[in-house]
């Protein structure tokens, strides 16, 4: 069920026929004509979205999780220039180990907040034994924030998590599952699945202290989902990102990495990306922020020859279809 529709007001207008996609598509993607987009100005209610925290957190997704999203994660935020660029396979076969790649809008400027709207695929269940894992999409704003929120799918259950940079041992600091109250509560059908918009922004910029957000369609209000401080991080001036993201490992049995069957027919977007500097909102474009890796993607290279990566509107709107 569907709650009563909220007034939203568009900060921006994502038109699929305005811009032609920039990324090679291995098949055609149906996208809406218009996405709304809530307001990054909307009030916040005072109230918590309904989370497992602290240590009920880090086991509810398990050290398998914690240990990649850490390692995937560290070096990005550790290096300013993000030099480190997503290495895929050449081809398929002969691929047979494990694989780590990412595709998405890298912001060029250290902002002060980020906010996206994204598709989440309530029905992906991740056989036991599988031993892959889906981030996406996944939002950083910038190298000085505390929290990276994800959306995750593995065999332990599909969830919405805040990654706690500024803790002594980062890690998974609340964790909120994809169930039905989340989806009657923190959900829209605009981009036509299941959608949630996370905001998390700068509160204070001398302790550095950050908060990360979810929409809650039902009051038009932004629910907490996360806070974390760290004025030591205020020196990392390096872009964030806006992402899809695995960690796969080959399966034998079909050639193909083992979550390429049970996402068949998910899509992975993040629509009406945009950042805080200076005060102000302003959806990702080409002038600040690119797209990693640049030009035509290949599906191999994410060991899934059913993928497909589009750019309805760059960069402010990327989608990854199986």
């Amino acid at each position: 069920m569907r709650r009563a529709a909220v007034a939203l007001l568009a900060v921006g207008t994502l038109s699929a026929a305005a811009a032609a996609p920039a990324v090679a598509s291995s098949s055609t993607v149906d996208k809406p004509a218009q996405v709304a987009i809530p307001s990054p100005d909307s009030p916040v209610s005072g109230r918590l979205v309904p989370a497992l925290r602290g240590d009920a957190a880090s086991a509810a997704v398990g050290p398998v999780v914690s240990e990649q999203f850490r390692k995937l994660g560290e070096s990005r935020h550790a290096d300013r220039a993000r030099a480190d660029r997503p290495a895929g396979v050449a081809s398929i076969p002969p691929w047979t180990g494990a694989l780590h790649t990412v595709w998405g809008a890298f912001p060029n400027v250290a902002s002060d907040g980020a906010q996206a709207t994204h598709t989440i695929n309530p029905d992906i269940a991740m056989s036991p034994g599988n031993p892959d894992v889906v981030y996406a999409p996944t939002l950083d704003p910038s190298g000085k924030t505390c929290i990276e929120v994800t959306t995750f799918y593995w065999q332990g259950g599909n969830g919405v998590g805040a990654w706690d940079w500024c803790a002594a041992s980062p890690g998974f600091a609340a964790v909120a599952w994809i169930d039905s109250s989340f989806l009657s509560t923190y959900t829209t059908t605009l981009l036509g699945p299941p959608a949630y918009t996370v905001q998390d922004v700068q509160t204070d910029p001398v302790t550095n202290s950050w908060t990360a957000y979810l929409y809650n369609y039902s009051t038009g209000t932004w629910d907490a989902l996360f806070t974390s401080a760290d004025p030591a991080k205020l020196t990392n001036l390096h872009g964030g990102w806006s992402m899809f993201e695995v960690y796969t490992n080959y399966n034998p049995a079909t050639g193909e990495g083992h979550y390429c069957t049970e996402t068949a027919g998910s899509d992975f977007s993040a629509a009406g990306i945009q950042i805080k500097v200076g005060g102000t909102w302003s959806l990702l474009t080409t002038s600040n922020s690119s797209v990693t890796p640049p030009g035509s993607v290949s599906s191999t290279d994410f060991g899934c020859t059913g993928l497909s990566f589009a750019l309805p509107s760059a960069n402010d709107y990327w989608q990854v279809t199986s």
